[in-house]
């Protein structure tokens, strides 16, 4: 019963107070929301409800991702998570980040921001997550939607900076048309908003890649003494 009054609200009427008129929400059959406000600040107002509805947990867990406030949730376990975030020092950041928003901007997310509390507080029961996890959900606050992008940005990138030195190193050695060949950043197989299409990079020419004129595979340089280290090994130790 808790469990079930947990779930969104996807039909009837509910009451939000700060909009300037009525706002509608209509799901296609996918549960997809559309919205339709007499303003933009109305609609934020309104996809803040939404979002806290459908997915509060999800969100709570991006912020504190970025904020490094995962172990106040899950304890010991997410102290090494949150140690090599703390270091980026992304909660006070954000917090810079929406004091410098104009007059405008502001006044969209404050309106998002109480619209993701009203939605908590209309759920008949907490999100079942924090029933699990025997914890109280927190507001939401104006800097913790800076700090989901700030979480999908580190989601989104490599740790250790690999895939970057890849593409760096395919460029150096190979050329733009190696690059764009084999990393093209759109392709006729993608799914843009705007229709917008991309073509296939042209295949390199054996100008730019010529395996038959390079070797190719790795060099064993044996050092003095590695045949006598690696004999025992291969019989069994004798």
């Amino acid at each position: 019963g808790r469990i079930r009054a947990s779930l969104p609200q996807l039909d009837g009427t509910a009451r939000l107070a700060g909009l300037g008129a009525p706002l509608t929400v209509e799901r296609d059959a996918q549960g997809v929301p559309s919205l339709r406000g007499g303003n933009r600040a109305d609609v934020a107002r309104g996809l803040g409800w939404l979002h806290a509805q459908d997915r509060f947990f999800q969100m709570d867990l991006l912020r504190r991702s970025a904020a490094s406030e995962l172990a106040e949730l899950f304890g010991r376990r997410a102290l090494p998570r949150d140690r090599a975030t703390r270091l980026h020092g992304l909660r006070p950041l954000a917090q810079t980040v929406v004091t410098r928003l104009a007059a405008g901007e502001r006044a969209i997310l404050e309106a998002y921001t109480a619209g993701v509390n009203a939605g908590l507080v209309a759920l008949g029961e907490r999100p079942f997550e924090y029933l699990i996890l025997r914890a109280a959900p927190q507001p939401w606050r104006p800097e913790d939607s800076v700090l989901v992008s700030y979480a999908m940005v580190m989601d989104l990138q490599d740790n250790t900076g690999g895939y970057e030195r890849t593409l760096m190193t395919l460029r150096d050695v190979y050329g733009e048309a190696a690059l764009n060949f084999f990393a093209p950043l759109a392709t006729p197989g993608d799914a843009a908003l705007d229709g917008s299409t991309a073509p296939l990079a042209p295949i390199p020419s054996p100008r730019a890649i010529n395996l038959r004129a390079q070797k190719v595979g790795a060099v064993l340089r044996r050092r003095p003494g590695y045949g006598a280290q690696l004999r025992p090994l291969l019989h069994g130790g004798r």
